[in-house]
């Protein structure tokens, strides 16, 4: 029985040792430039009565995106950039599971904070004609004047409360979903002055994470050596009982 349990062992051993030596265990998904079956767009609150003026200008790999939010303060005021990743309606999801960072390189000009958002389908509350539906992860990034490569973490946005609210959902449904990703967008942070222009020049923005194949694989055979070895285990005791 030893001798099993040793086998077992090394075999354990052995994979973890070919799961080391593997090429390219991560993935990127770059936004930019921007990938077939994806629309990239610059929106403003003008078709809402708003005086918001947004304007964007793609060129290969890089994209500018330049607002000035309305300067009357009793109006709502909103401009973004919206990555559709769906764009044809066909439910055609990212599977982002294993995404760890975002990785954003931007020149900035006129502004403090963006705030990046990642919208996500959940089953249990979206409803496909009403986007506001769809499950809202974000994150408030600083920025600084000039360019800048920034590294912010999936696992540092969150659902704000102001979603459920907005979306009538119980916080219980709480769920991130990032196997099936929606939406990205860009938007200025939450103080940005109005009547203020800013400019964010992109030239990367991407998903890293680890590849859920190998890791899979890995997963799936040290559950059948656990349950190997506790058979064995069983098997032994039942024996011995026996006797």
């Amino acid at each position: 029985m030893k001798k099993t349990y040793a086998l077992l062992a090394l075999i354990a051993i052995a994979i973890l040792v070919a799961y080391a030596l593997l090429p390219d265990r991560s993935f990127k998904e770059d936004l930019l430039p921007v990938p077939e079956g994806v629309t990239l767009d610059g929106y403003d609150d003008r078709s809402d009565g708003g005086a918001s003026e947004a304007s964007l200008s793609v060129n290969g790999g890089e994209a500018e995106f330049s607002c000035m939010l309305g300067a009357d303060s009793v109006k709502f005021a909103w401009c973004g950039l919206l990555w559709n990743l769906d764009s044809q309606g066909e439910e055609n999801y990212r599977n982002w599971t294993f995404v760890d960072t975002v990785f954003v390189d931007v020149e900035a000009r006129g502004i403090s904070e963006v705030i990046v958002k990642v919208w996500t389908f959940d089953p249990d509350v979206t409803d496909i004609g009403k986007p506001a539906t769809f499950k809202l992860l974000l994150k408030e990034v600083p920025v600084k004047e000039g360019r800048q490569r920034v590294a912010v973490p999936m696992e540092e946005f969150y659902t704000p409360d102001f979603w459920y609210e907005t979306a009538q959902v119980s916080k219980e449904y709480n769920k991130r979903h990032q196997e099936t990703v929606a939406r990205v967008e860009i938007v200025p942070g939450w103080n940005h002055p109005r009547g203020k222009k800013f400019t964010l020049k992109l030239y990367e923005v991407s998903f890293w994470g680890i590849s859920n194949l190998y890791f899979g694989i890995v997963l799936v055979s040290f559950i059948l050596l656990t349950i190997a070895a506790v058979g064995l285990r069983h098997k032994t005791g039942n024996d011995e009982s026996k006797k």
